[in-house]
C-alpha cells in the first residue's frame, strides 16, 4: 500500500476537524488562512516575509516549500484569485501568485524568482548546487516537468480537450524525471535531502497522484515508473511537503467549483 494514501483518502471538510488535522503538523505557520477577496481590507504589515498565496496554487507552493524547508518564519495571505482584491496589483504587477513581500511595500513575485531569491539570501539548507553545471541541469529538469503541467491543468479544466501530444509529452517528461533520479542514484535529485529541482516539481505529482484514479491518461505506470514511484513517496515523508499536503478529495472539491457558475470555494481547509 502506497504511502501516499492519505492523498486519496476521504478527508474532514469541516473547519473543526481540518484545523485539528493541520495541528497535528509542528508548524507555527497558519497556512489555511481565510482567502481574501475584493472588498477585503490589506492586512497590515507584521515585519516578517509575506507571501501571497493561494492555498490550491501549486506554482505558489513552491515558494511555500522552500520557505518550509528553510525554516524561515513568513506569514501567509491567501488571495481569492477569480474575486481578488484590488491591493495584490500593488504586489504583483499580473494579480497572480506567489508574491514574497520582502519588506513593507518591497515585493518580488514569480514562483522560481522567489525561490531563488530565498536560497541567495538565506544560506542556511541551501536548495541549489554549487557547481554551475550541476545546478543549470537541475533547471533543466525543471524545464522537462512541463508536460505534467499541461496535461494537469487540461484533466481538471479541459479534460476533452486532451490528445496524444499532450500524453506523449507527460510521458516524456515522467521518464526524463525517472532517467535522473537512476543516473544520480540518490534518494532525491538533489541529493540525500531535497533540494530546488525537487520542490520545483513536486506539486504536480502531489496533484497526480490525488487525482489517480480520475482518468488513467495522467496514471503513473507502476511497472514503467518503479523508481519514480519510490521517489514520490520520499517526497510525501519530507518534513517541508508533509506539512502542507491536500487530501485528494479536496483537492477534487477544489477543482469542481470551476464547473460551476460559483467558482471554486477556496476555505475548504480554513
Amino acid at each position: 500500500m502506497w504511502s501516499w494514501k492519505v492523498l486519496k483518502s476521504t478527508a474532514p471538510t469541516s473547519c473543526k476537524l481540518c484545523r485539528n488535522l493541520t495541528s497535528a503538523v509542528k508548524t507555527k505557520i497558519n497556512f489555511n488562512t481565510k482567502h481574501l477577496k475584493n472588498g477585503d481590507a490589506l492586512p497590515p504589515y507584521n515585519g516578517t516575509l509575506r507571501v501571497y498565496n493561494m492555498r490550491f496554487c501549486p506554482f505558489a507552493q513552491r515558494t511555500i516549500l522552500a520557505l518550509n524547508a528553510k525554516e524561515i518564519d513568513y506569514e501567509v495571505i491567501n488571495i481569492a484569485l477569480m474575486n481578488r482584491p484590488d491591493w495584490i496589483y500593488e504586489k504583483s504587477a499580473l494579480g497572480k501568485v506567489p508574491a514574497l513581500e520582502i519588506k513593507e511595500n518591497v515585493t518580488i513575485y514569480e514562483s522560481l524568482v522567489t525561490v531563488e531569491y530565498l536560497d541567495e539570501v538565506y544560506s542556511n539548507r541551501p536548495l541549489l548546487p554549487n557547481d554551475p553545471v550541476q545546478k543549470a541541469q537541475d533547471k533543466m529538469v525543471v524545464e522537462a516537468s512541463g508536460g505534467i503541467h499541461n496535461l494537469f491543468f487540461k484533466l481538471v479544466k479541459r479534460p476533452d480537450s486532451i490528445n496524444d501530444e499532450n500524453i506523449f509529452a507527460f510521458r516524456k517528461s515522467l521518464d526524463i524525471i525517472q532517467e535522473q533520479l537512476e543516473k544520480r542514484g540518490s534518494k532525491f535529485l538533489y541529493g540525500d535531502v531535497p533540494g530546488y529541482v525537487d520542490y520545483m516539481i513536486w506539486p504536480w505529482f502531489e496533484r497526480l497522484i490525488a487525482f489517480e484514479g480520475v482518468d488513467d491518461r495522467a496514471r503513473i505506470d507502476t511497472k514503467r515508473y518503479g523508481v519514480l514511484l519510490k521517489y514520490i513517496e520520499y517526497m510525501m515523508e519530507d518534513p517541508a511537503v508533509s506539512q502542507y499536503i491536500i487530501p485528494g478529495n479536496v483537492f477534487h472539491q477544489f477543482h469542481s467549483g470551476f464547473k460551476n457558475d460559483l467558482g471554486p470555494n477556496y476555505d475548504l481547509l480554513c
